[in-house]
């Protein structure tokens, strides 16, 4: 029993990093979650990078060790030097989708054309720093600016502020002017337009 004890606590500690990484990936992008066999391959994947990384700092630490005393370089060191990778690269790579980063250099050097982001519904959103016009299945129309959209299309809600309903064919503003923010769902939203002269200069947009 002690044996089969030990070993497991050896896995646990070994996939470990790969979990943190994975758990905050996921929890600060759009991205849905994998299924449970995806999900470990994943973490697998991220262990491995992780552990190459933390040998490397061993490296380092001890050739630095050899000249300044900072502390022993043990089994311990290198669980708490994995963790702090584990949620730094986390961390980091959250920061590189949302943002576009990794595939905007790929498509200028031709790589793909494709984007960092979930959906077009999401880079479209992210990339559009615009008043926005939601057209309702009722007819009826409104803009404003989206504080928070949803992160899919068929679930969530908007939230806009400085909303306007749009009346006639002509588009007659009817300013909310009683309501600092509407929330709408999404369900009930046929279409959206960006409008294309209209910006909030230091505007917040947030992704809900």
């Amino acid at each position: 029993m002690p044996i089969v004890t030990t070993e497991l606590i050896a896995l646990l500690s070994f996939l470990l990093p790969g979990f943190i990484t994975s758990f905050l990936f996921y929890s600060l992008t759009s991205f849905p979650k994998k299924s449970e066999f995806e999900s470990v391959i994943i973490a697998l994947i991220y262990t491995v990078v992780i552990n190459a990384l933390v040998e490397a700092f061993g490296i380092i630490f001890n050739i630095v060790g050899n000249h300044f005393v900072i502390g022993e370089w043990n089994q311990l060191s290198k669980i708490i030097c994995s963790v702090v990778v584990a949620v730094c690269m986390g961390i980091l790579w959250s920061f590189l989708y949302n943002n576009d980063i990794i595939h905007k250099l790929l498509r200028r050097l031709r790589i793909t054309s494709q984007s960092s982001y979930p959906s077009e519904w999401y880079g479209t959103f992210s990339e559009t720093k615009r008043y926005i016009i939601l057209d309702l299945k009722d007819e009826r129309r409104i803009m404003g600016w989206p504080v928070e959209w949803p992160n899919y299309s068929d679930k969530g809600h908007f939230v806009l502020e400085d909303a306007s309903w749009l009346i006639g064919n002509k588009g007659e503003k009817y300013p909310l002017k009683t309501i600092d923010r509407i929330m709408i769902d999404t369900n009930n939203v046929e279409m959206v337009e960006f409008m294309k002269d209209e910006c909030k200069s230091g505007g917040n947009q947030d992704e809900s």
